[in-house]
């Protein structure tokens, strides 16, 4: 009977004292991570976005995932989305000479002959009658005419209508209404302007954009500003910045619209295997997804995959309409879509370059398979250290 043990029995005993110490720890993390969706990650993997998408879009917020190739680009380029010119089609309007409250109108009457009514005998030229200011009550007093409703006219009926009455008391008579002050004919700025207040509309019309110069113009740089138009129970905003460059966006303003000016920054979202996680501002009217990628420090080579870059936004339904023409349209609403662009295909960076980034958009950036590996042996051989440290005790 051996009473000491020895050095093999003793090594043996360690040995399977320490496998079982350390195996007793490893077991329930093996048993957790034994799928992919227990591993630490930034987002969904390629597939997983893949296997979501849905073309029924039978449940609240299923998405469509669409490819950008060619046609794609092509659509989304072409598309505008709804502005000032969309909502006020037709409207190209300068305001008519209708008198109103508060207006200044000039009465000039010509007459032949030497017996004249408004001017002495041998003075040549028109005579100016006023000029009158058209009181609350919307009218205008003329000497040798009287109180004349002026309120609603236009200057050629208010003129027609003068000239009849002159004509049974001067000589010969020619009447000239001008409307000199069009006070009545307001629109009301407010906002993110320097000079908020209300406007009088120029006679010859005046667009959009003279009006917020009236204003003294935008507190904030045109691409972070926003400018709404309201008009008898219609709106529509655009971006300044576009309002500048799309002529059919300047609309003609009209009396009683109401302009508002708005400072909001536009911004896109970056998660996923990118260097540098974050909302980043657009800062332009027009950032191609290259441009933001460039911003973003572009893929993490440790752990992106190339081809599962994705943007997520909401479409309009015509827009999907357009991409997919299987899609029945049945959203009220605008549309959740994910666009997809793999990298490693080098034709992608041009496509990329056509691919606009919109305001709230979401650029993520997909793990690679062997990134969540890469996790799992971190994971797993941070426990084969406890495992071995606790063998020492």
């Amino acid at each position: 009977m051996n009473l000491f043990p020895t050095p093999t029995s003793l090594w043996s005993g360690q040995v399977f004292s320490g496998f079982f110490k350390s195996f007793a720890i490893i077991a329930p993390v093996i048993g957790i991570l034994s799928g992919c969706s227990a591993l630490p990650s930034a987002g969904p993997i390629s597939s997983e976005i893949q296997n979501t998408s849905s073309d029924r879009r039978t449940k609240p917020f299923d998405y469509h995932l669409i490819d950008l190739d060619d046609s794609v680009v092509s659509v989304l380029s072409a598309y505008q989305p709804h502005g000032l010119s969309k909502v006020f089609t037709g409207e190209k309007w300068a305001p008519k000479r209708i008198v109103g409250i508060g207006d200044i109108v000039s009465v000039v009457v010509w007459e032949q002959g030497n017996d004249r009514l408004f001017a002495p005998d041998g003075q040549a030229g028109g005579v100016e009658l006023g000029p009158f200011v058209v009181n609350q009550g919307g009218a205008i007093t003329i000497p040798y005419v009287g109180k004349v409703n002026a309120r609603g006219k236009s200057v050629e009926r208010l003129q027609d209508a003068l000239q009849i009455t002159l004509d049974r008391k001067a000589t010969n008579p020619q009447v000239i209404v001008t409307l000199k002050q069009n006070a009545s004919s307001l629109v009301t700025v407010n906002g993110d302007v320097r000079k908020p207040g209300q406007y009088s509309v120029d006679l010859r019309g005046q667009r959009l954009l003279d009006v917020v110069a009236n204003a003294g113009g935008s507190s904030s740089p045109a691409t972070e500003s926003y400018v709404s138009l309201t008009r008898k129970g219609r709106q529509a905003k655009q971006l300044l910045s576009t309002v500048f460059e799309k002529t059919d966006e300047n609309v003609f303003v009209r009396p009683g619209d109401g302009i508002f000016v708005t400072h909001d920054p536009q911004t896109f979202t970056a998660f996923g295997a990118v260097p540098r996680i974050g909302e980043y501002p657009i800062q332009a009217s027009n950032v191609s997804l290259v441009e933001a990628l460039g911003r973003i420090g572009g893929l993490d080579q440790n752990a992106a995959n190339s081809q599962g870059l994705f943007v997520f936004r909401y479409e309009e339904p015509q827009v999907i309409s357009q991409l997919k023409p299987e899609y029945l349209g049945t959203s009220s609403g605008k549309v959740p879509v994910i666009y997809r662009l793999n990298m490693r295909d080098a034709r992608s960076y041009f496509k990329g370059q056509l691919f606009s980034l919109r305001d709230k958009d979401v650029v993520y950036v997909s793990n690679a398979y062997g990134a969540e590996l890469n996790k799992f042996i971190r994971i797993l051989s941070g426990t084969l250290v406890i495992g071995k440290t606790a063998t020492s005790f």
